[in-house]
Order: structure tokens, then sequence, then C-alpha cells
């Protein structure tokens, strides 16, 4: 009887969810008119990750339907200041809120291609200018 015998190493990683530290859902008046805004602090909870490793989401339906936008279209992200940036999600990307509600989420990504679970914040709207909630679900 012949037999063959065959061994492998599999290594798993884990991408973790980036740690969303502040929220500040708004409405700030910009060339006299109305526009929604959330802040975000967050930072990784592991080294090796830098900005161009998050990924960024939003969705006027809840967190169920967070959809993936990229920077530049209504999203912008600065730092780290030690290990903590700063992401402002604004307009359009965020259009029709005010008085309302709406979710915004970082993930982190890979090389590998695998995503982490997502961090994100539900924003509450005041129908004028002034502060209204928010609340983080860290993954």
């Amino acid at each position: 009887m012949n037999s063959k015998v065959a061994a492998s190493t599999v290594t798993a990683i884990v991408v973790p969810a980036p740690v969303i530290d502040t929220c500040t859902a708004s409405s700030v008046l910009v060339s006299l008119s109305l526009v929604p805004r959330v802040v975000l602090t967050w930072h990784y909870p592991t080294g090796g990750y830098v900005a161009t490793n998050a990924r960024y989401y939003n969705s006027n339906s809840g967190i169920a339907g967070l959809t993936l936008v990229s920077l530049g279209s209504g999203v912008s992200t600065t730092g780290p200041v030690t290990g903590t940036y700063t992401s402002t999600f604004t307009g359009s990307l965020l259009g029709g809120l005010l008085g309302g509600s709406g979710d915004v989420g970082v993930a982190t990504a890979h090389s590998s291609g695998w995503r982490s679970l997502i961090s994100s914040a539900h924003a509450t709207f005041p129908l004028l200018v002034g502060t209204g909630t928010c609340t983080i679900a860290n993954a």
C-alpha cells in the first residue's frame, strides 16, 4: 500500500477594528446653508497600521446599511497626532439629515485583502446650527 503525506502551515491573522474615542454630531453653517457634520477621533488598537489602512462607511438607513465611501467624497482624515486620527464626515455624504440621524463608521483594511469589523457611530442632527448627539459602537 502506498500512502502520501502532506503538511502545511496555516497562519491566521486578526485585523483589528479601529477604536472610536469620541464622536460629535453637529449642524454647521457653510456658505449660508446648514450642513450636517460628524467628527470622529479614533485609533488603531495595535501597531502596524497607518491612515491608508482605514476604510470609511456611511448610511442614512441605519448601521445595517453602511456602505463604503472614499476619502474626498465627503470624508477627510488628519493625523495621527499621538496615535489618534480625526475623521470628518460632511455635506452631501450626510445630506438631508438635518433634524434626522445617520451612521458613519471606520474599519481597518489589511494588505491581504481582509478587513476588520466596522466601528461605528450613530449621529442625530439638530434642525438648526448646534450640536446633536452621537452614540459610539466599537466593534
